[in-house]
């Protein structure tokens, strides 16, 4: 039986009834909570309650369905009670300083420890000095260098009266920067080197045998020379160490007082084994700390810091504090991170450039990212966001598995900074909330093994509701709240019927209301100008349709040139007459930011041969996988209706006429039967009627997308070329459900000037293109005469005779109906009995 549909069924409209609840638009209060979501905010609910480590969530949903808002909403209702997260900071490691020590502190201790530091600095920078040198100090350093200067000057009176006695003398010789002691032979009265000896025996004034007696005792006092100064240096190093002593002694009383504090306020064995050898290196660095010439500590400078100020030697003290407890606003910190590179996620070591291109870095510039800032909480990224970026991914899946984060610098950067320093790990507890698309969750899950152990809970929005007058009611509350967050003008209640219809459409379901509130709000917000620019208080009906359509026409370039091109004759599409082997199919053209229908011709060519059915559009390579699947279930459906009880035999090709950028999708099968149907047979089709919808092997109508678009695309069609009342469109019966067609389009159909029919089977369809029954099968296989189906099971029993004729009454194999590729030509075959042969 032919369905036509009336205008009550293409489009969904609101009524008074419906809209009980919006009798004042002043008191409806706007939305508490999120609308449309219930399952999306169980599991988000659920991944926030389980503490163990894996249970990350991913949020999944179109863009718009407001899934930022639900997550905030959500942490905000919730108030989940998370462990308190310690203060850390990185300080100098004095046993390995490419390995920077971390401290944890009790919340906001870390500042007060800096501060601390900062204290002991103050007192070694004004205390110590004055101390050392102050009176006392001075004296007690006077007398033990002049102890050991006595010492060392007895030392060499001692040997300097030795070699007089043997007639030499201890010279102070200056050689290069240096003065050092000589043993220098003396002749005479005179003391002269011992190079000199030789000239002295040419010119007479010494004999050989005595310089060979001078050489003699030379070496053997320099030996001793030697020994004296080794002797002196013992002295210096023994005069050092007690000047050391001395000077420790007093630095300890300094720290003292300022180091037990501390010792008495951080109780951590940590902290306690830093402050330890803060101590040893205060003492052993005195003279570094005073002003004092210090060769390792200008190494250790050099190596670690570049370009520092050599009179500033307290930095080796300084505190990096990475983690402030003060500075959480929050119970629980949420961190929205908007960019997530690799730096401002994990954190980053920063570098200066020393003189000579050298990059250097220390304890003092590693700073914190996102991840460590939202320790103890929830950080929330862009899924596509972190896998854009290089490393970033590898790096966070690494973090959430240990639950420990090594602040260093991605790999790319070690030939830039040859000197890396490996802090130590942090640990850390975090929860990732990861937004991103449905495909994008999949693939993940199918192919990153670890993407399954760290995000185990998924929260799937949905981007549309069941339409109920509560959920009607809830959805013009969230219109309310963008209203009052926007000072928008209030919404009529023919206006927010509008929007409601609006909300259906983009359902793309007429029993389903959209909960991409975004797109919705965008319409409201571009409403309410149309107000304002009308001068009118309220936002009413046609408003909302006047920015639907400025939005339609804003982004319909495209389409507005496909139907100057249409109504031109450059497009061939004919709506009036009737065609063998033609049919207009629809086809919907989706440039992501709008989609629209147009109509395409489709025809099919019927001929003697047995090259099966060619599908034109995959030989030139224009064929998508889905359109060849349809073509091959084109080719079941004739060998299940004619090839029952004989073979099946023809040559066909079908074709998207004027079609250049490529077909796929499954749409247009149904439409490519009746144009092959309609060439079999010899029956006319009318061009006033399109088609869409895909088939089965049996004949049955399946549904397809966007058929709104493809309806309306064709109305235009026919409006521009004048509508007859004969015109209409032939759209599968599941789809009826979908329709929300433009109120032009319904309004045509009411005055009987188009027409929408829901068909079931080929059967039906092709009655309703032809106007002739489509036959059905006898228990002999046959079809009766004059029907569709007889006509064209005729024309194939033409066919074959006539291929019998030729000599070629094999049928093709039955796998063989459809080509990939064009029929290969045959070698000649022997001839068969009774003398014929085949051409």
């Amino acid at each position: 039986m032919i369905k036509k549909l009336k205008p009550e069924a293409l489009r969904f409209r609101t009524t008074k009834a419906f809209l009980s609840f919006y009798k004042n638009p002043e008191t409806f209060s706007g939305a508490k909570g999120v609308v449309g979501q219930e399952r999306a905010i169980t599991a988000l609910e659920t991944g926030i309650k389980l503490a163990p480590r894996g249970y990350n969530i991913y949020v999944s949903g179109m863009a718009g369905t407001g899934r930022m808002t639900t997550i905030r909403r959500t942490l905000e209702e919730l108030e989940p009670a998370c462990i308190p997260v310690p203060d850390r900071a990185y300080v100098y490691n004095f046993a390995d300083h490419l390995q920077p020590v971390l401290l944890t502190f009790a919340p906001g201790q870390g500042k007060q420890f800096r501060d601390d530091m900062k204290g002991l600095v103050r007192v070694l920078r004004a205390d110590l000095p004055k101390a050392l040198e102050s009176t006392q100090v001075s004296r007690e350093r006077e007398k033990i260098i002049d102890r050991f200067q006595r010492d060392e000057k007895k030392l060499f009176e001692a040997f300097a009266a030795k070699l007089k006695a043997e007639g030499f003398a201890l010279i102070q010789v200056q050689e290069g920067g240096l003065i050092a002691p000589t043993v220098f032979p003396i002749v005479g009265e005179e003391a002269v080197s011992i190079d000199y000896l030789a000239t002295l025996v040419k010119e007479g004034k010494l004999s050989e045998s005595e310089r060979r007696v001078k050489l003699g005792r030379h070496s053997e006092l320099n030996t001793d020379l030697k020994r004296v100064l080794g002797e002196a240096r013992v002295l210096a190093k023994a005069m050092h160490v007690e000047l050391e002593k001395l000077q420790a002694r007093w630095c300890s009383l300094i720290l003292d007082s300022v180091m037990d504090e501390l010792e008495t306020r951080y109780a951590d064995p940590k902290i306690r084994d830093y402050l330890k050898r803060v101590r040893e290196h205060v003492l052993g660095n005195v003279d570094a700390i005073i002003g004092k010439s210090d060769r390792d500590s200008d190494k250790a400078m050099f190596m670690m810091a570049g370009p520092m100020r050599p009179e500033d030697p307290f930095w080796f003290y300084e505190v990096n504090l990475l983690t402030d407890g003060r500075k959480q606003n929050a119970i629980c910190p949420i961190i929205e991170e908007d960019n997530p590179t690799y730096t401002n996620l994990f954190g980053v070591l920063e570098y200066n450039i020393a003189p000579g291109g050298m990059w250097t870095t220390d304890f003092r510039h590693i700073r914190a990212g996102s991840l460590l800032k939202a320790d103890g909480g929830y950080l929330i990224v862009n899924a596509l966001d972190v896998f854009k970026r290089p490393f970033v991914w590898d790096h966070l899946k690494r973090v959430l598995k240990t639950g420990k984060l090594v602040i260093q610098q991605p790999e790319s950067y070690v030939q830039l900074a040859p000197l890396a320093i490996k802090p130590e790990p942090i640990e850390l507890t975090v929860k990732v909330i990861m937004i991103g698309p449905d495909w994008l969750y999949h693939l993940l899950w199918e192919y990153e093994e670890e993407f399954s152990k760290t995000f185990k809970i998924l929260s799937d929005f949905d981007s549309s509701m069941k339409l109920t007058p509560k959920a009607a009611k809830e959805f013009a509350a969230v219109l309310k709240s963008v209203c009052d967050r926007g000072k928008l003008k209030l919404l009529s209640a023919d206006g927010l019927s509008a929007l409601i219809e609006y909300g259906v459409e983009l359902s793309g379901q007429r029993d389903r209301l959209t909960t991409r509130f975004t797109n919705v709000s965008d319409c409201l917000r571009e409403a309410h100008h149309m107000a304002t620019e009308h001068g009118d208080d309220r936002i009413t009906r046609r408003h909302v349709e006047d920015a639907i359509q400025a939005k339609r026409e804003r982004h319909g370039r495209t389409e507005s040139r496909i139907q100057r091109m249409i109504e031109e004759g450059v497009l061939m599409i004919e709506t009036r007459g009737k065609r063998v082997g033609q049919v207009n199919g629809l086809a919907v053209y989706s440039m992501g930011y709008t989609s629209f229908g147009k109509p395409t011709r489709i025809t099919a060519v019927t001929a003697v041969g047995k090259a099966g059915i060619v599908n034109i559009e995959r030989e030139c390579g224009l064929s998508g996988p889905t359109h060849d699947k349809g073509v091959l279930i084109l080719s079941g459906y004739l060998r299940q209706k004619y090839a029952q009880r004989a073979p099946l035999t023809l040559s066909a090709s079908i074709a998207f006429e004027q079609s250049y950028g490529g077909v796929d999708g499954d749409s247009a099968s149904s439409t490519e039967i009746y144009a092959l149907l309609s060439s079999l047979s010899g029956l006319p089709i009318d061009q006033g009627l399109a088609v869409t919808g895909s088939v089965n092997q049996h004949g049955d109508i399946q549904p397809i997308g966007g058929v709104n678009e493809k309806i309306e695309g064709y109305f235009d069609v026919c409006k521009a070329q004048g509508l007859t009342g004969k015109q209409g469109v032939l759209i599968p019966h599941q789809n009826e459900r979908h329709l929300m067609l433009r109120s032009d389009v319904v309004e045509a159909v009411r005055k009987g000037k188009f027409h929408i029919y829901a068909v079931k089977s080929i059967d039906e369809g092709i009655e309703i293109l032809t106007g002739k029954k489509a036959g059905v099968m006898n228990k002999r296989g046959k079809y009766l005469a004059g029907t569709v189906h007889g006509l064209a099971q005729h024309r194939l029993a033409e066919i074959s005779d006539l291929l019998a004729e030729q000599g070629g009454t094999e049928s093709m194999p039955q796998h063989d109906i459809y080509h990939d590729r064009p029929p290969q030509p045959e070698p000649p075959k022997p001839p068969r009995q009774k003398g014929k042969r085949r051409k």
